[in-house]
């Protein structure tokens, strides 16, 4: 890139500041309250701990990221509505955490081989509520969602992309994290972002462009 384009660049990626900054509200919020509901259901409790799945799970920083920077990169348009839909999305879940918490129940791990070492880890860095909707679904989800809708990404990797934000939802429930309801409510919300930030988009660009005629025709006729 020319100098222009890497400051151009570089000040478009400043903004995924805003993720963390939001962040902040959850670090607020995660902590037990009193009471917390259960969503899990016997299916659930059927999904066997697979203790390889927390591979993929912490995958979930270094996806985000990546798709992050390669979406600024290929799609500048594209990356910008995906950030507002991520910010409006983590709102939105918070907002559930804050009047309705939930608690999923963890497995008693037992064991020293360093996947087991790994998922007593995120256990210990995560306290086990505020898990419907699950921010880790909402966000690998709407990941996907931005590279299937761009034009200007090949294809192998909008395949590589969905394939990964699958594994990581899944991920999801193998290292006992989430429920299903979770990874419903996340996809429920992501998918009623992404049509009103899609709607007011289309919007204002028809409002844009009609007034941009306006103008247009207003300047011919002075001309006349």
């Amino acid at each position: 890139m020319r100098t222009k384009a890497w400051v151009s660049y570089l000040l478009a990626c400043s903004g995924l500041l805003l993720i963390p900054l939001v962040g902040l509200i959850y670090i607020h919020l995660n902590q037990d309250k009193g009471t917390a509901y259960s969503l899990m259901t016997d299916l659930d409790r059927q999904i066997p701990f697979i203790q390889g799945f927390v591979v993929p799970y912490l995958s979930w920083y270094l996806f985000l990221a990546v798709g992050f920077l390669y979406l600024a990169y290929q799609d500048r348009s594209n990356y910008f509505q995906t950030l507002v839909e991520f910010v409006i999305g983590l709102l939105l879940c918070y907002s559930v955490y804050a009047i309705y918490q939930t608690t999923v129940p963890r497995p008693d791990i037992q064991g020293s081989d360093w996947l087991l070492r790994t998922v007593q880890w995120v256990y210990r860095s995560d306290e086990p509520f505020n898990c419907f909707p699950s921010t880790h679904v909402l966000t690998a989800y709407l990941m996907m969602r931005a590279y299937i809708r761009s034009k200007r990404i090949a294809k192998p990797y909008t395949i590589l992309v969905a394939s990964m934000a699958v594994l990581i939802i899944v991920s999801t429930l193998f290292v006992k994290q989430h429920v299903l309801m979770d990874i419903v409510g996340a996809v429920l919300v992501a998918e009623g972002v992404v049509y009103v930030v899609e709607r007011s988009r289309r919007t204002w660009l028809t409002r844009s462009t009609a007034a941009s005629a306006r103008q247009d025709k207003l300047e011919r006729g002075l001309k006349q």
